[in-house]
C-alpha cells in the first residue's frame, strides 16, 4: 500500500520539474520583450537586428525538435533535460555578457538549443508516467506552465530590469536554471520503478537502430503535415506580439509604460494558461479535435484584429488578449492528435516534428515583423533609439490574424478528425 501511494507522487514531482523546465524555457524566451528599448539603446540595434538576434533563439529551438525527440528517445528525458537545462542557464550567462548583435545572437542560441529540449520532455515523461486518458488534460497542465513562466518573462522581469537592469537580470536567471538541472538530475526518473532498466534500455537501443525508417514513417504521412501546418499557424502569432513585439505596440497605442504593457499582455499568456487544458478537457467531453482547433482559430482571428486595428477601452483591449490567449490552447491540443496519429516507437520524434512546426512562427514571424517596421520608419528617434508609429506596427502586425484565417481554414478542410482515439495501440 506504501509503494502504491508513492507512485503517484513521485509521477507528479518528476512531471511538476519537467514542467518547470518549460516555465523556465519560456521565460527565457518572452524575455526579449520587455527589454526591448534597452537592448537598443546599450547593443545599438534598430527593430531588424532585435528582431534578428531575438529570432536566432528559434534558429536553434526549431531544427533541434526532431533530435530531441530522438535523443529523448535514446537516453531518455533524465539526462537530456538536465543538459538542456544547463545549456539554456550557459546561454543566459553569455546573453548578460553581451556587447552587440552578435553576442546577443549567441547567447539566445544557446537557449533555444537548450529549450528544444523541454516541451518533448514533459510529454515524453507524462506518457509514461501516467495512463493515456489522462494525456490531453496534463499536456495542457504543462501548457499552463509555460504562461506561468511566460508572465514572469514579462511582468516580474519588467521590475527586476527596472530595478537592477537587463544584465543583472539575466545573471540571476542563469543561476536558476543551474539550480533545476541538479534538482532534474536528482529527482527525474526515465520510467516508473515497476519497469526493469533492461527493459527500457532494449527499447531505446532498438528504437535508435530504427531511427530512419520511423522518421520515414513520420515523413511520409499527410496528416503529419497539416497537424503541423495548423501548430505553426496558431502559434506563430503568439510567438511574434505576445514574445516580442505586443509590449512595445500596446506601448504605443495606448500609450502606456513598459510595465504598463507587460501586464497587459500577460494577459495573453493566462489566456493561454486556462485555455490549454481547458481545450484538452472539452475535447476529451464532446470526442472531437477538429471543432475545437476551429474555435481556438476563430477566437485568434477576432482578437488580433481588434487588438491590432481597434482602438478600444482597456476592459475591452484586455478581454481581447485575453481572447488571442485561449486561441492559443489549439497548440496544445494539436499535440494530442499527433498523440492520437503516432505509433508507440515514434512519438517522441513526431513530438518533436509538430513542436518544431510550432516554435518555427517564432523563427519566421518575429523577424519578418522587424524588417517591416525598419522598412517603414519615418526615422523618428528618442536619443540613440528608433520610435516607430502606431501606423508602422500596424501594417507590420497584418501577418497575425492572416496566420490565424489560414489556421481555420487547416482545421475545417484538413484535418482528419480522430474522434479522441488512438489510431494506433498503445
Amino acid at each position: 500500500m506504501k509503494k502504491s501511494s508513492h507512485f503517484p507522487r513521485l509521477a507528479l514531482i518528476i512531471c511538476i520539474l519537467a514542467a518547470a523546465f518549460y516555465m523556465y524555457e519560456f521565460t527565457l524566451q518572452v524575455s526579449l520583450g520587455v527589454m526591448t528599448s534597452e537592448l537598443m539603446r546599450d547593443l545599438g540595434l534598430n527593430a531588424a537586428s532585435l528582431g534578428l538576434a531575438s529570432a536566432f533563439y528559434y534558429y536553434a529551438y526549431t531544427p533541434m525538435q526532431i533530435p530531441a525527440g530522438l535523443l529523448h528517445d535514446r537516453f531518455g528525458p533524465r539526462r537530456t533535460l538536465t543538459v538542456a537545462i544547463l545549456t539554456c542557464a550557459s546561454g543566459a550567462l553569455c546573453f548578460s555578457f553581451s556587447k552587440g548583435l552578435v553576442d546577443a545572437s549567441f547567447g539566445r542560441f544557446l537557449m533555444g538549443i537548450g529549450s528544444a529540449f523541454s516541451f518533448s520532455g514533459a510529454l515524453m515523461l507524462i506518457a509514461r508516467w501516467f495512463r493515456p486518458q489522462h494525456f490531453a488534460v496534463l499536456s495542457g497542465l504543462v501548457q499552463l506552465m509555460s504562461s506561468v513562466g511566460a508572465i514572469g518573462g514579462e511582468v516580474p522581469l519588467a521590475v527586476a530590469i527596472q530595478h537592477w537592469g537587463w544584465r543583472h537580470s539575466m545573471i540571476w536567471l542563469g543561476f536558476f536554471g543551474i539550480a533545476l538541472a541538479c534538482i532534474v538530475w536528482l529527482v527525474v526518473r526515465d520510467f516508473p520503478e515497476k519497469q526493469s532498466t533492461p527493459a527500457a534500455s532494449t527499447v531505446t537501443t532498438h528504437e535508435h537502430a530504427d531511427m530512419f525508417p520511423k522518421l520515414k514513417f513520420i515523413f511520409g504521412r499527410a496528416h503529419v503535415w497539416w497537424t503541423a501546418a495548423y501548430s505553426f499557424l496558431i502559434w506563430a502569432p503568439i510567438a511574434a506580439f505576445a514574445g516580442l513585439w505586443g509590449i512595445p505596440f500596446l506601448a504605443s497605442a495606448y500609450h502606456l509604460t513598459t510595465e504598463s504593457a507587460s501586464i497587459a499582455c500577460a494577459t495573453i499568456w493566462v489566456g493561454i494558461g486556462l485555455g490549454s487544458p481547458l481545450s484538452g478537457w472539452l475535447s476529451e467531453h464532446i470526442e472531437r479535435r477538429c471543432v475545437i482547433l476551429a474555435t481556438c482559430a476563430v477566437m485568434g482571428t477576432i482578437g488580433s484584429i481588434g487588438v491590432i486595428y481597434l482602438t478600444v477601452s482597456m476592459p475591452v483591449l484586455y478581454f481581447l488578449l485575453f481572447l488571442l490567449g485561449l486561441a492559443g490552447g489549439g497548440q496544445s491540443l494539436a499535440f494530442c492528435v499527433v498523440r492520437d496519429n503516432s505509433h508507440p516507437r515514434s512519438i517522441g520524434a513526431a513530438i518533436g516534428l509538430n513542436n518544431m512546426a510550432t516554435v518555427a512562427g517564432g523563427a519566421i514571424l518575429q523577424p519578418i515583423i522587424g524588417y517591416l517596421l525598419y522598412k517603414n520608419w519615418n526615422g523618428g528617434m528618442m536619443g540613440q533609439t528608433p520610435v516607430y508609429s502606431v501606423h508602422d506596427y500596424r501594417a507590420a502586425l497584418v501577418m497575425i490574424p492572416l496566420c490565424y484565417i489560414l489556421a481555420m481554414i487547416v482545421s475545417m478542410k484538413c484535418l482528419k478528425e480522430t474522434y479522441c482515439r488512438q489510431q494506433f495501440p498503445f
